[in-house]
């Protein structure tokens, strides 16, 4: 049985996927639960408490050489990734379950927790791919 090219065959199923789950991430900045973690953080004006290693940080730090924004310094991380590093993608509708969830499935990292966080599971992923 074909399947239907994806637009007009201009997509390959990937391309397809990763815009589908980019416009559910751009949803999920106005998701109420992921900004209530992010306000429920703050110290006082500019800083916020992270999750992780407890200390007051800035809302932002300067912009990265050669760039012009500052980045965010405090982030909303889902305690439990969307996608499950061990064993990877499962379905549009786990990842929205997972994706959308309340406000206890929330904490507010400091970028540099998020960063080590987000490498460790990134080393799951890739040690998960190389088993036989």
């Amino acid at each position: 049985m074909n399947e239907k090219p994806n637009a007009n065959g201009q997509w390959t199923d990937a391309r397809k996927k990763s815009f589908i789950v980019g416009l559910l991430r751009s949803g999920m900045r106005r998701w109420a639960p992921k900004q209530t973690c992010i306000r429920n953080a703050r110290t006082r004006r500019g800083y916020y408490r992270c999750e992780c290693c407890k200390e007051e940080v800035p809302a932002s730090l300067p912009p990265l050489s050669g760039r012009k924004r500052r980045r965010k310094n405090i982030l909303a991380d889902h305690i439990a990734p969307i996608v499950d590093p061990e064993f990877g993608w499962d379905s549009y509708d786990e990842w929205i379950k997972r994706g959308f969830v309340e406000l206890d499935g929330f904490q507010a990292l400091c970028l540099k927790c998020h960063d080590i966080k987000s490498k460790d599971e990134r080393a799951i992923r890739v040690a998960t791919r190389k088993r036989p």
